[in-house]
């Protein structure tokens, strides 16, 4: 019998392990790993997370917005924090707990030099965003040349790492951008540190970026996102999922033939003793309503069920008929079998987006 008879995002701690070294083994072991915990840690949940990355020797994490940052100090997690899309009007609220922004322009600096030194600041850390290619957020060159002249002059801020995004770095057709982006990280980076009489920290490889450009651009820091998690741009073999949602059985029926399924009475039952389990899960939750109608198939007893009718806000259907299902029995929606990865591709997204969409109301489980 499962302990965890209801709906529920399970969290596996040793693929959590296994992917970090997986990651790990691409990189001197000098060289520092930042994790990215955004957006509700990829849906793995933030704070009890943030907890395992620190215990498994993570040196930084990374969030979009300061809320999380604060989520991540509120469950105690004392390791470093990059706010990555602060807000200029949150600085204060960064600085209270001791949080680092990321800051992509003149502007961004100024204000938040000022407001560290109005909260008497000598020397916090904060991260320099440079535009390399992706054009979204960074100092570009022109203005990075004004930023040159007033570091020297700041006393109330220390650059703690230079930092930029690649745009392609998983797909080999664009290799030629990518190493133009190390390039201008390269001049653009090294420019900076010049004005500066001590060394920041300076990172630019994302996940792809490890398996893929290691040797060409390891710095002192990578950042991992979507590797952690089971996504790999050389082999995905190598890696293990590290999300498993589950859903108990709700009631098991035998449906005649003609007869329909759910709403709108688009599950059509097209053969004899059809049997139909429903499911306690449905779209609040996270299971894209495009799943419906046979689209995605689930597991159940070590067996493949397609869904059946329209995925409802609460509960969806699937068809068992052929299988020993009872009420009570988990169903995987994916994990190993169906994987993310193959959800992703029914749906035309890509698995950050399925990962992300896992409710808040669905309770996170970790496992060993």
């Amino acid at each position: 019998m499962n302990d965890n008879q209801f709906t529920h995002l399970e969290i596996n701690i040793p693929n959590i392990r296994h992917n970090l070294n997986y990651f790990r083994s691409f990189l001197n072991k000098k060289t520092k790993l930042l994790v990215l915990v955004k957006a509700y840690g990829y849906g793995h949940g933030i704070g009890e997370f943030s907890r395992i990355l620190e215990e498994n020797g993570v040196d930084y994490l990374a969030v979009a917005f300061p809320g999380e940052g604060v989520a991540i100090r509120d469950a105690g997690v004392k390791l470093p924090v990059i706010v990555l899309s602060a807000g200029m009007e949150h600085y204060s609220l960064l600085i209270k707990n001791q949080l680092e922004p990321s800051l992509p322009c003149l502007e961004a600096f100024r204000r938040f030099s000022e407001e560290a030194a109005v909260m008497g600041e000598k020397g916090y850390p904060a991260h320099i965003k440079l535009d390399t290619g992706m054009h979204r957020l960074g100092f570009e060159e022109e203005e990075l040349r004004f930023l040159a002249d007033e570091l020297p002059l700041t006393q109330s801020v220390r650059i703690a790492s230079i930092f930029s995004h690649f745009v392609a770095s998983g797909d080999p057709r664009h290799d030629d951008f990518t190493r133009t982006q190390i390039a201008r990280f390269e001049s653009l980076s090294s420019f900076l540190m010049q004005h500066l009489d001590y060394r920041p920290i300076r990172h630019l490889l994302n996940s792809p970026g490890i398996e893929r450009f290691a040797k060409e651009a390891e710095y002192d820091m990578v950042r991992l996102g979507i590797g952690i998690y089971g996504m790999s741009y050389v082999d995905r073999s190598r890696l293990r999922p590290t999300a498993y949602l589950k859903t108990p059985v709700l009631q098991v029926k035998t449906v005649a033939q003609g007869e329909t399924v759910g709403y709108a009475r688009a599950g059509v039952v097209t053969a004899p003793g059809t049997h139909i389990a429903t499911l306690a899960i449905g779209y609040a939750d996270g299971v894209n309503r495009h799943l419906s109608g046979g689209k995605a198939c689930f597991s159940v007893n070590g067996h493949r069920a397609p869904t059946i009718g329209n995925i409802c806000m609460d509960m969806c259907m699937i068809d068992v008929t052929g299988i020993d299902v009872n009420p009570g029995d988990m169903v995987t929606v994916f994990g190993d079998d169906p994987t993310i990865f193959e959800l992703a591709e029914i749906l035309g997204t890509i698995p950050y987006e399925i990962l992300t969409s896992v409710a808040h109301r669905v309770p996170r489980i970790y496992v060993e």
